[in-house]
């Protein structure tokens, strides 16, 4: 496969408010004439808009703010024949947090000024992962204001104003996840500190999205679910892989970067493999670090077709890593985060030649 830098379309790292934080940036995705990105301290999640030239920030562009939906934010339009055209903007996001754990039940450190949180119930739950902590969870069955138990569904007309489109989360840490392909029952938790991939799917006319399976420490999977109204979703099962996923060699997808491709589906996931040096789990490397190109015709079943954007930072997820895909006058495109976690943060364009994938 081919890929061809072109250049950069959009600089994290301008303002004394972007440069706060390590993680100011993150998981930044277009849709339509819109970036969308993480901003730190306090986390947010803020916009630029194409003029016809470049991608401008708006003086105001800070769209969520004191929501916990700005960890992992995602937005998409709706292609769904029946969906209105004023609702056709939609995204997910939210997180499942509480009072930490058994060993440390402080309230979660973005929920200090929250006055619901501070007198919530929480529920204990074995984190199946850090298996020596117990964590302390809200409930999943009601509107949390903050988005802090669950991912939410948000709808909006102009891709800036939003409001929730259902009152309660639609995934949770309490969410059950399968794995069809194995006879085991240990298939790890959904983990909600990603980036989703969520979109209509106009060959099965459903919604389908894309999660995290904590599967092991330091070890990262894939889930698939479907819908037909994006609030009741089957059960996330964990996908499969060619060539297969080692979790004994703590393989790491780290989000799925999924994107319909004519009859056929493509991914684009960050890949690497953990190097865990310590009982504890807190000293690590990473290597094999390389964006994973993955080809499917039913959303379940993956196979590997190409690697790009090798790297070999050692560090977690320092390396570059594709955050959106589309057409553009007819060219395919991807757009790469570059340089994140460090000061020169940016979004770069790449055009890629997809070869014999149009006719497989």
């Amino acid at each position: 496969m081919k890929i061809e830098r072109k250049e950069p379309v959009l600089n994290f790292r301008e303002n004394d408010r972007e440069k706060r934080g390590k993680f100011a940036g993150q998981y930044p995705h277009i849709v339509e004439d819109k970036v969308y990105y993480q901003m730190e301290q306090p986390k947010e999640i803020h916009y630029a808009r194409w003029d016809g030239e470049k991608y401008i920030k708006p003086h105001d562009n800070n769209i969520i703010k004191k929501s916990l939906s700005a960890h992992n934010f995602r937005v998409f339009i709706d292609t769904n024949p029946t969906t209105p055209f004023n609702e056709r903007y939609k995204a997910v996001g939210g997180y499942h947090v509480g009072r930490g754990n058994t060993s440390n039940p402080n309230l979660y450190a973005d929920l200090k000024d929250c006055p619901i949180s501070k007198d919530l119930e929480v529920v204990e739950y074995p984190d199946p992962v850090w298996t020596n902590e117990t964590k302390l969870l809200f409930k999943d069955d009601f509107f949390h204001p903050r988005h802090a138990n669950g991912l939410y569904v948000f709808v909006s007309e102009d891709g800036i104003n939003w409001r929730e489109h259902y009152d309660k989360p639609i995934f949770s840490t309490f969410t059950p996840c399968v794995d069809e392909n194995s006879e085991s029952c240990d298939v790890g938790v959904l983990g909600l500190d990603w980036m989703p991939s969520i979109f209509f799917d106009s060959n099965i006319e459903e919604y389908v999205i894309y999660l995290r399976a904590n599967v092991a420490l330091g070890c990262r999977q894939i889930l698939y679910s479907h819908s037909q109204d994006l609030v009741n979703w089957s059960t996330p099962q964990i996908v499969s892989h060619i060539p297969s996923f080692d979790k004994n060699k703590r393989d790491n997808f780290y989000y799925a970067g999924v994107y319909p491709f004519k009859n056929k589906y493509i991914a684009f996931s960050p890949h690497f493999v953990n190097v865990i040096k310590d009982a504890a789990g807190h000293h690590r490397t990473y290597e094999e670090e390389y964006t994973s190109v993955m080809i499917s015709y039913d959303r379940c079943n993956w196979e590997t077709k190409d690697i790009i954007l090798k790297y070999d930072s050692g560090l977690h997820l320092y390396q570059p890593h594709v955050v959106s895909f589309r057409k553009e006058n007819d060219r395919d495109i991807i757009y790469v985060h570059e340089g994140f976690q460090t000061g020169a943060g940016k979004l770069v364009k790449y055009e890629i030649d997809l070869g014999g994938y149009d006719e497989e």
